[in-house]
């Protein structure tokens, strides 16, 4: 039996429960107005999690815990286009990680993507009973749907605690100097974390940082305050260096036999704006859309192709050779700048030698906005081409 609904009707811990219950088969697809993911079930467990965040590709998986960096990463993915070979079996092959490893990552991404699920207070679902993906790329790892369930409801709650500490991801911290071991590694997590910290940075930088999930960096975050080494600051500082209006929303008078105008509003609006070759106008109507009717799958869909026409614009205005990015000032990162969390991220890569390409293929920015964000720095003279 097939099962479709929205997450205020039926909620993430009482569809587990149910599919946990049943040992169910099936696909398991969510999606909200940002991100899909899917997740294949057989006989009650787990055996893959596909998201389109990504956060939770395999290869940012493998950065997050120090196995690869992110020039192996770059390396293997150069290969995967010439060979279309998996990549964890590139990176076996070539000696950076081992089989144990890489079986051991599939199995933390499948919890990490289904977790995060729970955490989810808007979205679609749909269940389809009994079907299998014949996909060749699936490694035999899976996890218990009961297990992650059981864990699912706990990380809930612990997100609620620590978002009543760390009420977003703009927030910054201040260092207790004194509460802070003399002796910690700078290099661990927890030394790379207070470092940033002390550098007036968000929530939000540090988990790009990491190439992370939100959850698992601001639960350390919230650890780290637990313990006295970190306070929430007063008030974050938000000011950003580069102002990026965005595109002004005008929508059509509605149909006289729709007074409120409805979706059908705001996709003819995106219609127009699309045929103008203005993406950005496009992805800002739809995103207004979806904030007013958040499980439209119209707008949904629209919004998918008017972000891939941007990408695609952008990559042949900016990828079309192996172009390498330079900063156009020295020390433009010291502390007093203020940035975009991807802005710093993309910013703090660039070394004069990693070409735009390489930086945007291993970011844990989506695609577009790593596009839309080096376009920004390149039209605001920031940085150059070359």
């Amino acid at each position: 039996m097939g099962l479709q609904g929205t997450l205020d009707t039926m909620t993430v811990t009482e569809l587990f429960g149910w599919l946990s219950g049943k040992k169910a088969t099936g696909i398991l697809t969510f999606k909200n107005a940002d991100i899909s993911k899917i997740l294949t079930l057989e006989e009650g467990l787990i055996i893959n999690a596909a998201s389109t965040d990504p956060r939770e590709y395999f290869g940012q998986f493998l950065i997050n815990f120090g196995l690869v960096t992110e020039d192996q990463l770059q390396k293997a993915f150069e290969t995967q286009q010439e060979t279309k070979v998996l990549i964890g079996k590139i990176l076996v092959m070539t000696g950076v990680v081992s089989e144990e490893q890489v079986h051991r990552m599939l199995e933390l991404k499948i919890r990490e993507t289904t977790l995060d699920v729970f955490l989810w207070d808007q979205g679609l679902f749909e269940f389809q009973d009994g079907l299998l993906l014949d996909d060749p790329s699936i490694v035999e790892v899976s996890v218990d749907l009961s297990d992650l369930h059981n864990e699912g409801v706990k990380r809930r709650k612990l997100h609620c605690e620590l978002r009543n500490v760390i009420k977003s991801n703009t927030c910054c911290f201040l260092c207790n100097e004194q509460a802070i071991p003399k002796d910690l590694d700078p290099r661990s997590a927890d030394g790379v974390m207070t470092q940033m910290a002390h550098q007036g940075v968000s929530a939000a930088d540090i988990i790009l940082r990491f190439h992370s999930l939100d959850f698992p960096i601001l639960k350390n975050l919230y650890d780290l305050i637990k313990r006295g080494w970190l306070t929430v600051a007063d008030q974050a500082q938000t000011r950003l260096a580069i102002e990026i209006p965005e595109p002004d929303v005008v929508l059509p008078p509605p149909e006289a036999e729709a007074s409120h105008g409805g979706p059908d509003q705001y996709l003819l609006a995106t219609q127009n704006a699309m045929r103008e070759r203005d993406f950005d106008k496009a992805i800002a109507i739809l995103k207004k859309g979806l904030d007013e009717y958040p499980y439209d799958p119209d707008l949904c869909e629209a919004l998918e192709l008017a972000e891939k026409g941007l990408t695609d614009l952008l990559k042949t205005e900016m990828l079309s050779d192996k172009r390498v990015p330079y900063l156009q000032q020295d020390n433009i990162l010291q502390a007093g700048s203020y940035w975009t969390p991807a802005q710093r991220y993309i910013l703090s890569r660039i070394d004069g030698h990693r070409t735009l390409r390489s930086i945007i293929m291993v970011s844990p920015l989506k695609e577009v906005e790593a596009l839309k964000t080096f376009h920004t720095l390149i039209k605001s003279n920031v940085i150059g081409l070359r």
